[in-house]
């Protein structure tokens, strides 16, 4: 049986409940303990004794609950995408306070009511003060229990991170370097070395500049969107090569942002998709934009003109990107086929480098 975050923390709340009203109260229950097994025959004080106790226990528990369950959908402890900011802060020591007063008047009543005991203004201000060190307790229990959660879902996702990260570059790394590619480039080159040896050695430079793009990537987590523009800037010249002017690539970039990050060789990969499954001839010549949306997306568009016979692939390469996007940031990445065009949409984001892979 799998619980939910709430469940978890309904049994967390219960447990921490327990053991702050034991320790506010543990002088308590001795004291009655005590005054009940030492009161004289025929003596009902201790009774009382016990059943104040009790009431107070209880209460106490209830105050410490209730707080935990209210700070809980306040502070959003289990919520990776909650900000803590000093507005939440502020609005959880109000209402925690505003409701650790209302809910002792009315326990101070119902005591009053059950006549359990005449108490002095010096036991009521004792037991407002026990009441408010409770909620005291518990706020500093939930933040205690948010930093343990971030921190164990920030070190996961890391974890994850690194795997998958290491599994989309290798898969990358093993298409860039699959016998279609290194065929198609060495029959590129071939042609050229006896027709043009000077275009021959740009088209090697940009070969090695491919592939050495690929091997360093896995130095970085995310790059800038102008540094995957000069890096795929290779790419495209090679596969411009290739199918001379039957293909073309439009590159429509707002500068605004060019500092705006994403995973590395997502060009590179989205390009690699359309050229392989699209038909590109004289016949069909295919048109690929590439250019930003306003609402920091970078969208790459393409008219569907699917092969018949289309190459083999590993059939991941989107997949390892989508899931490289929801851990960095939480987002993904869009898919969408409609009036015969094909286009993936991927977003940018601000921020955060993560330079270091750790490998």
């Amino acid at each position: 049986m799998r619980f939910t975050p709430f469940q978890k923390f309904l049994g967390i709340a219960l447990l921490l409940s327990a053991v702050i009203c034991l320790t506010i109260h543990f002088p308590l229950v001795l004291s009655a303990l005590f005054e009940e097994g030492n009161r004289q025959p025929g003596h009902h004080r201790g009774s009382f004794n016990i059943a104040l106790a009790l009431l107070e226990l209880f209460s106490t528990f209830l105050i410490a609950l209730f707080l935990f369950l209210l700070n809980y959908f306040i502070i959003k402890p289990f919520d990776r995408n909650s900000k803590l900011s000093w507005k939440v802060v502020l609005l959880s020591l109000f209402l925690t306070l505003a409701s650790v007063v209302l809910i002792v008047l009315v326990f101070e009543w119902i005591k009053s009511g059950l006549e359990l005991e005449v108490r002095t203004r010096r036991h009521e201000d004792e037991y407002l003060f026990r009441s408010f060190f409770g909620s005291a307790l518990v706020l500093g229990c939930m933040f205690i229990i948010r930093l343990i959660f971030q921190k164990q879902t920030f070190e996961l996702e890391n974890e994850m991170l690194r795997s998958e990260g290491l599994q989309s570059r290798f898969e990358s790394l093993k298409n860039q370097v699959s016998p279609h590619f290194l065929f198609n480039s060495l029959t590129a080159l071939k042609a050229l070395i006896p027709e043009s040896p000077a275009l021959a050695d740009k088209y090697v430079d940009h070969l090695s500049g491919v592939l050495r793009y690929t091997l360093q990537s896995n130095e970085k987590m995310m790059v800038t969107l102008q540094e995957e523009l000069e890096s795929t800037g290779s790419y495209i010249y090679l596969i411009g090569m290739r199918y001379d002017k039957n293909l073309t690539i439009n590159i429509n970039i707002d500068d605004r942002f060019l500092n705006f990050r994403l995973p590395p060789l997502t060009l590179q990969t989205l390009l690699e998709n359309a050229v392989k499954h699209n038909e590109i001839s004289s016949k069909n010549p295919l048109t690929i934009e590439i250019r930003t949306t306003s609402d920091a997306q970078l969208e790459i568009v393409n008219p569907m003109q699917l092969k018949q016979s289309p190459e083999e692939g590993t059939g991941i390469g989107l997949t390892n990107l989508s899931r490289q996007y929801q851990l960095l940031g939480g987002k993904d990445i869009s898919i969408k086929q409609e009036n015969g065009n094909f286009s993936v949409t991927a977003p940018l984001m601000e921020g955060q480098s993560y330079e270091s892979a750790g490998y």
